[in-house]
């Protein structure tokens, strides 16, 4: 993936690296050092949720906006791999939710989109893996000017609007005082770095509710509430078929397979895995 340009980050991000850093150097540190020659592209790295939790500030933040504290603490934890000569790339898994996230699919509406939730569930079906363009790089033909446009899975590929730097100084030249800012149309001129464009290793599951007792024998697998549920880097090729899951991830909402126009408003849950973990469940059925 290509490095990111260096930004001033806020006062919150900043105190979310640190929270991260203290958290993996107080916490982690002996098992970051025993993968020292690790030799995998990408790996899984577990964090439990009540160690986490210890630190308010990350248990706040990670509840409030768990998608942004995961790219932060993956942030840190390259830097702890690459300071204990682990060459490899970290995606923070944190496992083991509290009891407070732990919802049922019959339950789960659009108001809780972009929350994070554990699912107890029966795998209904594995697609094949494939890729998705997740990061874009573009340049400016006139300036050279690089600049990097994040992308949404299923959607039409964004590219930037305008040139900030030759914007800048085409206002510069010229005296706006008394033109209407909306008879200004700055023409984009870029083009796309094919090979500075960061792809993602991503696979779909579906998912069935499931109910089990204290024994954890299987009461009932239920076709009628199912879920799609994506899977990424490391977790590709994890999960398979029939088995029983706790997964742990954040509702997101997602156009309809079947729509047949661009803006067509229908939309459906759906699950953006962060961890997953096995369940001891025996189906007797």
């Amino acid at each position: 993936m290509p490095a990111e340009d260096p930004i001033d980050l806020g006062e919150k991000d900043q105190n979310l690296l640190a929270a991260w850093r203290i958290l993996f150097e107080n916490e982690y540190s002996a098992e970051i050092k025993d993968l020292e020659g690790l030799e995998m592209n990408v790996f899984g790295f577990e964090v439990q949720h009540d160690v986490m939790a210890k630190d308010k500030f990350l248990k706040t933040e990670f509840h409030l906006n768990p998608a942004r504290t995961l790219s932060m603490g993956d942030k840190v934890l390259k830097e702890q791999f690459d300071q204990n000569g682990v060459l490899t790339r970290p995606v923070v898994r944190v496992v083991n939710l509290s009891e407070n996230y732990h919802r049922t699919m019959d339950e789960l509406r659009m108001r809780d989109r972009d929350r994070l939730l554990s699912v107890d569930v029966k795998i209904a079906h594995v697609s094949h893996p494939y890729g998705w363009l997740k990061s874009a790089s573009y340049k400016c033909r006139d300036c050279g000017t690089s600049t990097e446009v994040k992308q949404r899975r299923a959607r039409e590929r964004e590219s930037p609007s305008v040139c900030r730097i030759c914007l800048q100084k085409s206002l510069d030249g010229i005296d706006t005082k008394d033109i209407p800012i909306a008879h200004f149309y700055p023409r984009p001129n870029f083009r796309m770095l094919i090979d500075e464009c960061y792809y993602e290793d991503v696979q779909d599951v579906s998912m069935r509710q499931i109910s089990y007792n204290k024994d954890h024998h299987l009461i009932q697998c239920s076709a009628k509430f199912e879920l799609i549920g994506t899977l990424s880097d490391d977790l590709v090729g994890d999960v398979e078929s029939s088995s029983f899951m706790r997964v742990n991830g954040i509702l997101r909402v997602q156009p309809i397979p079947t729509r047949n126009f661009a803006k067509d408003t229908r939309r459906l849950l759906s699950i953006d895995v962060i961890s997953v973990e096995p369940l001891p469940i025996i189906d007797t059925k």
